[in-house]
């Protein structure tokens, strides 16, 4: 579960370069995106480490929506007011203070780029590792790849294939804790553990 928040809060979290294709952006112009993504890891020495597949969705500028289906279901939703994770094979639901999302590097599947963070933004206690050579582009009309390294020299592959048609209205990045789920508040405006929702 951890390793699984770090890659996507390193994805949120932290940028160096991007770059875009001469064609279209295909999300130019757009205020939703919706589709699958699948995730790679591959080691120092190019054998995989970790892979996960699953949902996305992005309402412009501030929701983005993280389902991961495989090998383990979890929820991870980023609004203006929150940070969620829901661990659905552990019965674990953590809410945490939500990320500037305008400034991090997934919004670049908006448009194709990513901008330097101030050093003091890209410093977060979650993560134990930085992030180099994060790279954003799209080989076709319907796909955005994300590629980065960590320090530890593994890659990290975001394939997004992109659902045309769908609609991403706020109500998609709702959550409701289910019952008899361990839920833990750890928003700076908390003390830690809720207790179980019921």
């Amino acid at each position: 579960m951890t390793k699984l928040l770090s890659l996507w809060l390193i994805l949120l979290a932290l940028a160096t370069t991007a770059q875009a294709t001469e064609d279209a952006w295909p999300l130019e112009g757009q205020n939703t995106a919706s589709g699958t993504f699948r995730q790679t890891v591959t080691d120092i020495n190019g054998a995989v480490a970790f892979s996960s597949t699953g949902r996305f969705a992005a309402l412009k500028p501030r929701h983005f929506r993280w389902e991961i289906e495989s090998p383990d279901r979890q929820l991870l939703v980023a609004t203006p007011e929150a940070f969620w994770q829901w661990d659905k094979d552990l019965d674990v639901v953590i809410i945490r203070d939500a990320p500037e999302i305008e400034d991090l590097p997934i919004s670049a599947i908006w448009n194709g780029t990513a901008h330097h963070l101030p050093s003091s933004d890209a410093a977060s206690g979650h993560l134990s590792y930085g992030v180099k050579n994060l790279s954003v582009r799209s080989p076709d009309k319907n796909t955005i790849i994300v590629l980065f390294e960590d320090s530890l020299g593994q890659d990290t592959l975001f394939e997004f294939t992109l659902e045309t048609g769908d609609v991403v209205t706020p109500s998609a990045f709702a959550i409701n804790v289910p019952d008899g789920v361990d839920f833990y508040d750890e928003t700076s405006r908390s003390s830690g553990r809720a207790g179980a929702a019921e």
